[in-house]
């Protein structure tokens, strides 16, 4: 299994990051935002510095955490499609072929509208990547769409396209009041193709580190880790979760990290 985390929950500096990574022995990353500037608002340079930064220091990128899909369902569909274009861009600068997106807000629709919506606009995007060679892999936020597991698997049904895949995020899960290794893994489980690691408790707001909350975290990842190249991502939004991006700073990603990576070991998975 492929251990790489949202590095701007340590620290704005990419310098940072990735000597915290380096201190905890992690070659992997994504990329959301760097001095709190998000990676769809940077210039193609800006981003080919990222990438020399990474390839001189031995670290790989995964993904283009990209905020694609948490904005009202009425977005143009052009407009969403443009917005995936420079994340495919984006993606193959930084040498990585996955890209996180959502599945828009329902705004003013009613849910079968705000559904049609999405799956219009979701579509497009999908059709953008796969010319790309790009996966999309979608997230259950807060408030989106597909926020609960049944109607993320409705929409990928819909679009039915390989390009577009799940990104198995349990604590999102949690947060519509769902267990989610029994109600929603089953549901998304064929189109699972990577995974946020972050826990939360029922009924409780903030996050916790893996394995101390009622996200079944662990469970996922015995399934998982029999996937050759399988990559799980460390998003722990332990200091705080807003509405574009979580952050846990130094010690609380540490923290983090320690959770997840006793969760590995006690479970034989190995991990790089």
């Amino acid at each position: 299994m492929i251990l790489s985390c949202f590095s701007d929950e340590i620290d704005p500096s990419l310098d940072v990051q990735l000597k915290v990574l380096s201190e905890l022995g992690m070659s992997h990353l994504e990329i959301r935002t760097v001095n709190d500037v998000n990676i769809m608002d940077m210039n193609d340079d800006e981003i080919l510095l990222i990438r020399r930064q990474c390839d001189q220091r031995g670290f790989i990128i995964t993904c283009v955490a990209s905020p694609i899909g948490k904005e009202d369902a009425s977005l143009p569909i052009d407009l969403a499609a443009s917005q995936t274009r420079r994340a495919c861009q984006a993606a193959k600068a930084l040498g990585c072929s996955f890209i996180r997106i959502f599945s828009f807000f329902k705004g003013e629709l009613d849910e079968e509208q705000a559904f049609e919506a999405s799956r219009l606009r979701l579509k497009a995007m999908a059709q953008e990547a796969a010319k790309a060679s790009m996966t999309l892999v979608m997230e259950a936020g807060h408030n989106t769409v597909g926020a609960k597991a049944e109607t993320q698997r409705r929409l990928l049904e819909a679009v039915e396209l390989p390009s577009l895949r799940c990104a198995y995020d349990p604590g999102a899960f949690v947060a519509e009041g769902q267990r989610p290794f029994e109600q929603c893994f089953p549901v998304l489980e064929p189109y699972i193709e990577y995974m946020h690691i972050k826990d939360a408790r029922l009924g409780q707001s903030g996050r916790v580190p893996a394995g101390q909350g009622d996200a079944q975290v662990e469970e996922a990842l015995i399934r998982l880790s029999s996937r050759k190249g399988f990559i799980a991502s460390l998003e722990p939004h332990l200091a705080y979760a807003g509405a574009k991006r979580g952050f846990s700073g130094i010690e609380g990603f540490k923290t983090a990290y320690k959770a997840v990576a006793e969760i590995l070991k006690r479970n034989s998975i190995e991990f790089c």
